[in-house]
């Protein structure tokens, strides 16, 4: 079976609409019994566009605006934070975890930033508290 993959550019190429910023057009419309076999897409000022698809991946994200961060003196690259792999960024007791971080191998997936999360958390916390410890063990352990 042929599958089509909805991209934002070939949603726009679809409705030959050319944006500053590439950004998907909202889908106002699913359709097809028992699964998707179509799909509505509508671009402002213009008539919805029908295309066929065999599946909908939510892929949800923004563009941050880093302006604060940017006046801290904070090491960015690209968008993004450098950190080491404890998380720390070039600046003493500040931690970054998630998508706008940036270190050698990094993967850009959900997952990883939630274990980036919990890396920065347990570094951070030694920082506060010197007696605390990096890994405070596992969750079946507790009495």
């Amino acid at each position: 079976m042929k599958r089509t993959i909805l991209t934002a550019a070939s949603a726009l190429a679809f409705v030959g609409t050319a944006q500053a910023q590439m950004q998907m057009p909202p889908l106002t419309g699913l359709y097809g019994e028992p699964t998707v076999s179509e799909v509505e897409i509508t671009v402002d000022g213009q008539e919805p566009v029908r295309r066929p698809a065999q599946a909908v991946v939510a892929a949800l994200g923004f563009i941050a605006d880093l302006g604060p961060l940017q006046q801290w003196g904070i090491e960015v690259v690209k968008r993004h934070v450098v950190v080491d792999a404890s998380m720390r960024t070039n600046l003493p007791r500040v931690f970054a975890a998630g998508d706008i971080t940036e270190y050698p191998g990094k993967v850009r997936l959900i997952a990883v930033g939630f274990g980036e999360a919990a890396t920065a958390v347990n570094n951070a916390a030694v920082v506060i508290d010197p007696t605390a410890h990096v890994f405070p063990g596992h969750s079946s352990e507790a009495s």
